[in-house]
């Protein structure tokens, strides 16, 4: 990511910037999850629904680890 930063000189907008973001967490999300970003960017595009939501593959990770009450207010 520095790399491409350095070499494009960062983006050129500030809806850029966001975009870059917003991208970069979806690649680090599907990454932790253990899908593929290309396969779930297909997913969505060509809206066939093969793919769950983030937030219900999360879900269903987190209910896997016990984080006890330490989470909760």
């Amino acid at each position: 990511m520095v790399q491409r930063r350095n070499i494009s000189y960062a983006t050129q907008t500030l809806e850029g910037t966001k975009a870059w973001d917003i991208f970069m967490s979806l690649v680090v999300t599907t990454r932790k999850l253990g899908i593929s970003f290309f396969e779930f960017m297909r997913d969505r595009i060509s809206q066939l629904g093969n793919i769950p939501s983030l937030g219900t593959l999360i879900r269903e990770q987190s209910s896997l680890y016990s984080f006890d009450g330490s989470w909760l207010p």
